[in-house]
């Protein structure tokens, strides 16, 4: 093995050093904190003791706030947080491509599509569109691969193509929304904004239990991951299957993206931005996912948190606030990496 698989393994393998160490400890605060605070802060405002202790509780008015009302989200918006983030590091390490984000490359509008198709036909019942989310965004991914395959240059051929049909799924969601009756275009339309608002128990659990399962299974895939950033002529010769190991990589990713999607609707900016963070703190090594999965469990909590408490008396949704942050952290990552390329 020459020297440049050698230094990638090393780098990859790595232990962390001690200000890796203090910034993931750190990390796990902000973690703890963010949701603290959401279990805290609302129309009525809880000390965090309180909080601890209502979570113990067996009955009360607190502990009803607490518990059934603001538990659910707070969990929610951990755990969605924090599949965004795994599937966004995901894509990023297949295309080789900091912007190669799910919410870029159109599988969020995707999904959006495929729950628009059925909420504007009629159909209301929230399994069924969670089902046609899930599959729209499964499609579009499958869509975006047959564009680009066997085509070269695939990073920034899978953004340039993904941004393209993104757009052209933006216009048939208008469209829909726009032939839709006043009712259904503005159910939609609070839907597609990316919503935290009234999640409770019934909304959360199962997806909750879905994207836990999806990153066990991530998890377990880790070596693969590994693999695939030394590059495919490394990882196959250290034994790796990097094409089936690709697919099933994707397949995971777009799940996580798409069951968040089926329940909340679509979020931008923490796929795309959680990976980046996260390598600020620990650059390749071998907490990577970890940081991951805890910035971008951040990022979803203390955006809702912002929602929630920005405008008294008015609760924004959570994609809103990440929107506003993601556009802004879009145009710094494109300006950079043009530098960096020029």
């Amino acid at each position: 093995m020459n020297a440049a698989p050698r230094s990638g393994i090393r780098r990859l393998r790595r232990p962390l050093d001690r200000r890796a160490r203090w910034a993931m400890g750190i990390l796990v605060v902000a973690v703890l904190a963010a949701f603290l605070a959401s279990l805290s802060i609302g129309d009525r405002l809880i000390s965090p003791i309180r909080v601890v202790e209502a979570l113990f509780e067996t009955q009360g008015g607190v502990r009803m706030v607490v518990v059934d009302w603001r538990l659910p989200r707070a969990l929610a918006a951990l755990f969605f947080g924090a599949a965004l983030a795994l599937s966004g590091t995901v894509f990023q390490t297949i295309t080789r491509n900091p912007l190669g984000s799910p919410d870029v490359i159109g599988l969020t509008t995707g999904a959006y599509t495929g729950a628009l198709i059925v909420m504007t036909t009629g159909g209301s019942s929230g399994v069924a569109v969670s089902i046609a989310a899930i599959l729209g965004g499964f499609a579009t991914a499958a869509l975006v691969a047959a564009l680009v395959a066997g085509r070269g240059a695939l990073g920034y051929r899978i953004v340039i193509v993904g941004i393209g049909v993104s757009a052209v799924l933006a216009a048939v969601n208008a469209w829909m929304l726009l032939r839709a009756r006043l009712e259904v275009a503005v159910s939609a339309s609070i839907w597609g904004a990316g919503s935290l608002n009234g999640v409770g128990w019934q909304q959360a659990l199962l997806p909750i239990v879905i994207v836990s399962v999806l990153i066990v299974l991530l998890a377990l895939s880790r070596r693969g991951l590994w693999l695939i950033e030394l590059g495919d002529d490394i990882g196959t010769s250290l034994g790796g299957r990097i094409n089936l190991t690709k697919a099933g990589l994707v397949a995971i990713a777009v799940g996580l993206c798409a069951v968040v999607t089926a329940a909340i609707g679509p979020i931008a900016f923490v796929a795309l931005a959680a990976p980046h963070l996260a390598k600020l703190i620990v650059k390749n090594g071998p907490l990577h996912l970890v940081a991951t999965a805890l910035t971008g469990a951040v990022l979803l909590s203390a955006a809702d948190i912002i929602g929630q408490n920005a405008i008294p008396g008015h609760a924004l949704p959570v994609g809103v606030v990440t929107l506003v942050l993601g556009g802004v952290y879009l145009i710094f990552l494109v300006v950079r990496t043009a530098r960096q390329r020029f």
